[in-house]
């Protein structure tokens, strides 16, 4: 099977799988892109963009179910410690209690719970609170989180009003906090353990205490 052909069966894959997801969830109408996003986003934001570069696809993929694609933001200490128990009820709870334009008015960053992730509810609670874009950008960039969104999530965020502008720049803030994450990902302690000699038999027990015959 050649590559196209093997992405564009991994792709119809997904999709059967996002519409069973729907058939067991309350799947509304407006729901329907982020079921999209949590069944399929991290297999296919990684054929995108590349698993070595996805630092929230393992947090909020397999972990967080269908749920998950209501996740598109975390901090550092979500993402290292891969809560995925954190990320499936903030998912959980933005499903059930989205964040109003009132709390993202009172808020004074983008994660309008603190919980820790920013979702797709409160992106779209602060535009319908009336923020500015360079207002939203600025309140997700103070959360110090990582952003990252599917294709879906992208389209989930401009059907409800907010700018692609906002959406094309939301994954290049707190630049430093990801290449940090990143760096942290990638490089592995180095083992401090001394390989004895070549030739030294091995120590099994202790020394024998019987007298030479």
């Amino acid at each position: 099977m050649s590559k196209s052909n093997m992405w564009n069966a991994l792709l119809v894959g997904l999709s059967a799988i996002t519409f069973a997801g729907c058939a067991n969830l309350p799947c509304s109408k407006g729901t329907q892109g982020a079921v999209a996003g949590g069944a399929g986003g991290a297999a296919v934001g990684a054929a995108i963009g590349g698993e070595q570069h996805r630092l929230l696809g393992a947090l909020i993929g397999g972990a967080a179910g269908a749920a998950g694609g209501y996740v598109v933001g975390a901090n550092s200490d979500k993402i290292l410690g891969k809560d995925h128990d954190s990320a499936q009820e903030a998912a959980r709870r933005s499903q059930e209690r989205p964040a109003t334009a009132q709390e993202a008015m009172q808020a004074t960053t983008a994660d309008v719970n603190g919980d820790g992730f920013v979702t797709l509810d409160e992106v779209v609670a602060m535009k319908e609170a009336g923020l500015s874009e360079f207002q939203m950008l600025d309140r997700m960039r103070a959360t110090n989180q990582v952003f990252e969104l599917t294709p879906d999530q992208r389209q989930y965020l401009v059907d409800r009003g907010v700018s692609r502008s906002v959406v094309d720049q939301m994954e290049t803030l707190n630049k430093d906090t990801r290449d940090r994450l990143m760096t942290n990902r990638t490089s592995a302690p180095a083992s401090t353990t001394t390989a004895p000699p070549l030739g030294t038999p091995p120590v099994i027990g202790q020394p024998s205490t019987l007298p030479p015959r």
